[in-house]
């Protein structure tokens, strides 16, 4: 247990003391803690040697050149994202009307609606795995795309949904007004007063539905069959006879793309912005 030290001001006021510095140190040990694995994982991709060692016997790109022209990691690379693509126009597809009318519409149960949008952020993908997968069963569509990407659509909708209401939400009602005072029906307002206000909030909600679809491993697990194999099953099913630093390799190549996704996000809009935007 951390002591915060009190100290009594002669005007009646409690001054602390000790917290910033407390706070900083906390910061640190938490950022190290995460990211010293994913930096350990790149580095060790670097090495020369058969065996993922740390730190590396040697420098060497041999491995990212075994993985580039490998069919086992190429396709389903190729596969987790024309799936995460995919998921994510529908999400989108799914999730700004929704959005629009959650925060617009006067209907009983709004908030009900609202939640069961936000419940598989709540659920264990698992178990929404496992549900999947006897549904998928049961209707006849079984180990397919279609059931792999419904999977991957039903965990995309709620971030998509979040942001988009987060954005929506703080939007004046009277520029809408506005517009339709000024003669533009419903859907020229939707489309030219609207849609541009909570870009910021689509696009967002666009970047996290890849990322969670790109990194999805139980549903896909489940899921998916030799041809629809993802990123993601290709790595568990790799280390299960292999450990070499081909798995570094492509994960590192995995990392990266996460990483530059989270980059243009905070290039176009400002993570922060955001963040405070949906609250």
């Amino acid at each position: 247990m951390v002591a915060i030290e009190v100290t009594n001001r002669s005007d009646g006021r409690a001054a602390l003391t000790g917290l910033p510095r407390l706070l900083v140190v906390y910061t640190i040990a938490i950022s190290v803690f995460l990211i010293a694995p994913v930096l350990i994982v790149m580095i060790a991709a670097f090495t020369s040697g058969d065996f993922i060692m740390f730190p590396p016997g040697g420098f060497s790109l041999r491995w990212f050149d075994q993985v580039l022209s490998d069919p086992q990691f190429i396709v389903p690379l190729w596969n987790s994202v024309r799936l995460g693509i995919a998921a994510t126009i529908i999400s989108g597809l799914l999730a700004i009307p929704a959005a629009l009318s959650l925060v617009r519409g006067v209907f009983p149960g709004r908030r009900w609606v609202e939640t069961f949008l936000l419940a598989p952020l709540s659920l264990p993908t698992i178990i929404l795995a496992i549900g999947l997968l006897f549904f998928a069963s049961r209707i006849g569509l079984s180990n397919s795309f279609i059931s792999l990407l419904a999977g991957h659509v039903i965990i995309t909708v709620p971030y998509m949904l979040r942001t988009v209401l987060g954005v929506y939400a703080g939007v004046n009602r009277e520029v809408e007004e506005a517009a339709r005072v000024l003669g533009a029906d419903r859907w020229r307002t939707a489309w030219y007063v609207t849609l541009p206000i909570i870009r910021p909030g689509v696009l967002a909600g666009a970047i996290f539905a890849f990322l969670m679809s790109f990194d999805e491993v139980a549903v896909a697990l489940l899921l998916t069959n030799s041809d629809t194999t993802t990123l993601p099953v290709s790595i568990l099913s790799y280390l299960v006879y292999n450990y070499d630093p081909a798995v570094a390799a492509i994960s590192t190549i995995q990392i990266v793309i996460v990483i530059v996704a989270l980059l243009l996000l905070e290039r176009l809009f400002g993570i922060r912005h955001l963040m405070f935007a949906s609250q």
